[in-house]
């Protein structure tokens, strides 16, 4: 079986408050996370906004990824590394003067495997790992370091 693996290609960035807009949110994939005092909605993606990059392939995808984030940002639980330590350093997401902005990169495929997910699938969950390791090597290529929340 010989299936390409996609480019890294962010979406233009969306305002925090706004992601529940993005389309295809229930299928996997990789994110970045900007906080900063620019308007970034709408705008194309630059490494150097970025101070968080994740992933997910659990069933309810990245909607339920950035879910556990936001409520990580809001000291409402620990179930998200990268939002535990915003919070530890900037405090409860309500009370930020910077805002929070977001990028993703969805690969449409089914993650479970009760619902028989093809050999197709597994492939494109590997990308997946893959996108988001591949993120943070050209995020370091391109900066030096590992985005701010990514550090533990």
């Amino acid at each position: 079986m010989n299936i390409d693996k996609p480019a890294l290609d962010f979406s233009k960035w969306v305002k925090w408050e706004n992601r529940g807009n993005i389309a295809n949110m229930g299928f996997p994939g990789i994110y970045a996370i900007a906080i900063t005092d620019k308007n970034l909605d709408n705008a194309d993606f630059n490494w150097h906004d970025v101070v968080y990059i994740g992933m997910s392939t659990s069933r309810k995808g990245l909607k339920d990824r950035l879910y556990f984030l936001d409520k990580a940002i809001n000291g409402k639980s620990k179930d998200h590394s990268g939002g535990k330590r915003m919070y530890e350093k900037l405090g409860n997401y309500e009370t930020w003067s910077k805002k929070m902005f977001v990028v993703t990169q969805i690969i449409p495929c089914n993650v479970n495997k009760d619902r028989g997910r093809t050999p197709e699938d597994l492939i494109k969950m590997g990308w997946i790992a893959f996108l988001e390791y591949e993120a943070l090597a050209k995020y370091k290529e391109i900066t030096g370091n590992e985005p701010t929340f990514n550090k533990k």
